[in-house]
């Protein structure tokens, strides 16, 4: 694939530089950080194509490879970010049925990786796919980490940037931890309950792992004017770890009751539509409920931004009815 144009230099001069977002629930919220951190004032749109519940695996469902070409014959995508994968975790129909991990499977789902990208780079975007972060879940975490190792070396193969945030998202002491400090070096809860998604804290220090990289990308062209230009001073702040370690509390000890011996959950669970245990799927969906809460919080706080009306049962519709769990949009439902 030939290298990516620099647009930045010709967007400043034409009108903003238009960054736009694409993914699942953890797009969302790249996206909401970004918006805050790329504010217009600035030089920057950000635009949301980001669909919760979507994936490259179930193009039945919502189909990227459709939606994206759609989308670049009606923006110009100067950036493209790309944060996608944790529904993923199912089989491929396509010619027949593909087993996860197998090696149909796999080259089923590096070609949709190269032909997202590939529409992408054809508009002239220069593209950043951000790697998916630690999850608190091992078995979740060992499937997220395949689908890190393929996002990364198809980057590297189509001359995009990858974003590493794995091992930024992680303790200090190299473990999952759902706390850290945030941009101004406060303690913060940067991950929800399901151990999956973040709090708006969490998706404002992704959104800066993503800055960070924009401003590393050098220019390419005649005047080798770097693309760090387009960032302002105060997005290039120096990027510390997601989620350090907490120190430690004494607290009363309190005596344990004696473990009961039991089956692992995920063995005792039926699994969903989307091949996942139906725990995890209520899990996911009160993340995602829970940090679209917190986005539509934290936007409408914002100096200008009038919240768009929602329409209810569309992705985009941010609201819950009193009184009511939190849910998420599934494949078939």
């Amino acid at each position: 694939m030939a290298p990516i144009p620099d647009k930045a230099n010709r967007a400043k001069a034409d009108g903003p530089l238009n960054v736009h977002v694409f993914g699942d629930s953890l797009g969302d919220g790249v996206w909401a950080g970004l918006y805050r951190k790329l504010p217009k004032a600035d030089g920057y749109k950000v635009t949301k194509h980001s669909r919760v519940s979507t994936g490259l695996v179930r193009k039945d469902f919502y189909d990227w490879s459709k939606a994206v070409r759609q989308i670049v014959a009606a923006h110009r995508v100067d950036v493209a970010v790309v944060m996608i994968g944790t529904n993923d975790r199912q089989a491929i129909v396509e010619n027949g049925r593909h087993a996860l991990r197998s090696a149909t499977w796999e080259k089923i789902y590096t070609a949709r990786i190269d032909d997202l990208t590939q529409v992408l780079k054809d508009e002239g975007a220069q593209v950043f796919w951000v790697e998916l972060p630690a999850m608190r879940s091992p078995r979740f975490g060992r499937d997220m980490q395949y689908f890190n190792s393929l996002f990364e070396e198809r980057a590297a193969a189509n001359g995009i940037t990858y974003v590493p945030t794995w091992q930024r998202t992680l303790g200090d002491n190299g473990a999952y931890s759902a706390y850290g400090t945030d941009d101004r070096g406060r303690k913060r809860k940067m991950r929800t309950n399901d151990g999956i998604h973040f709090t708006m804290s969490g998706y404002i220090k992704l959104a800066g792992f993503v800055t960070d990289a924009m401003a590393d990308v050098p220019g390419q062209q005649s005047d080798a004017q770097p693309a760090a230009d387009v960032i302002p001073a105060s997005v290039k702040t120096p990027v510390a770890p997601v989620s350090p370690a907490l120190p430690e509390v004494t607290a009363p000890e309190i005596a344990a009751p004696a473990p009961v011996a039991r089956p692992a959950r995920s063995e005792i669970m039926p699994s969903g539509l989307d091949g996942q245990p139906e725990d995890v799927q209520r899990s996911e969906r009160a993340g995602v409920s829970e940090v679209a809460s917190g986005i539509a919080h934290a936007l409408s706080e914002l100096r200008g931004f009038v919240l768009p009306e929602a329409k209810p049962g569309r992705a985009d519709d941010l609201r819950q009815p009193q009184g009511t769990s939190p849910s998420d949009p599934q494949p078939g439902q």
